[in-house]
């Protein structure tokens, strides 16, 4: 890839190809009366972004949280709209990166990794919570938005609104592919960003993608993951074009995700409280010369 210069990278965002904006009516379909995401600038906050979720804990800027939210429902739609197979994850991962680093992202190595499951039966969300343990630090603040927001997550319906929306997002007949990105301030004030990509393939149908449980046996998790820094002088001049190519996305494809509300007394209370359970243009010389 080219040195990313801010000319290259105002060119990448206005002529990469995107995948088509869904339509209204599906949309509407999809989340109803759903309000706009309020980025939250104090507390800890988990929004599902098309195929991936971001975690920010709760000292996390919300311009901070709008650039990860952007960046990467930027970075999968380029992907979408350049590799149209759903079956060439490999293919399509490569161009989420390659975009995410002609957007202004500093990453490190992003080559996948065959994930070791230590028991016979598990979950993507154990695995998640793992890689992301070994990455970040097993006391990084982080790690307990991972387990809240999960948790969140288990306690809705199938069918709620952002569950299916992930899921579709994400999932082909036997195959997944999700990611998660969290971020933190550590105590010297700097912001800390951890990026996975999960490429899940099973022998049967998958469900739930997050709460699928399957046999390890049956099932190949591999994974990408690695540290990511955001430049934001590089990423400033581009905020404006990336979040116009975004306008007729970004209700579709992004929501937040409520937390449970605190444990109730008794089981019979904590069971009550629980609720049941969505323009393209062809690239130029650019945009092929940032993705191939």
């Amino acid at each position: 890839m080219p040195i990313i210069t801010p000319a290259i990278s105002r060119a990448f965002v206005e002529t990469v190809k995107l995948a088509p904006a869904p339509p209204r009516a599906r949309r509407a379909r999809a989340l109803g009366d759903t309000p706009p995401v309020e980025l939250k600038a104090t507390d800890a906050q988990t929004l599902v972004v098309g195929s991936g979720l971001i975690i920010a804990a709760e000292n996390v800027p919300a311009q901070t949280r709008e650039d990860l939210v952007n960046c990467t429902l930027f970075a999968q739609l380029a992907a979408s709209g350049t590799v149209g197979d759903s079956a060439k994850v490999p293919e399509w991962y490569d161009v989420y990166f390659r975009t995410l680093t002609a957007l202004g992202w500093a990453q490190s190595d992003t080559h996948f990794e065959e994930y070791a499951f230590d028991s016979k039966n598990a979950e993507a969300h154990q695995a998640i919570s793992k890689v992301l343990a070994v990455l970040l630090g097993p006391q990084a603040a982080a790690l307990v938005v991972v387990k809240t927001a999960i948790e969140a997550l288990q306690s809705m319906n199938e069918n709620s609104p952002w569950i299916a929306l992930f899921d579709r997002q994400s999932r082909t007949g036997r195959s997944a592919r999700f990611q998660v990105a969290t971020a933190q301030i550590d105590g010297g004030g700097l912001l800390q960003t951890a990026l996975v990509g999960f490429d899940l393939k099973a022998t049967s149908t998958l469900t739930q993608v997050l709460f699928f449980k399957f046999s390890s046996s049956a099932t190949s998790l591999k994974y990408a993951a690695g540290r990511a820094t955001i430049y934001e002088a590089a990423l400033a001049g581009q905020r404006d074009a990336i979040a116009q190519r975004l306008a007729a996305y970004r209700a579709a494809y992004v929501g937040q995700v409520a937390f449970p509300p605190p444990p109730a007394r008794g089981a019979r209370a904590l069971r009550a409280s629980r609720v049941p359970r969505a323009r393209s243009t062809k690239p130029t010389s650019v945009a092929r010369l940032l993705l191939e």
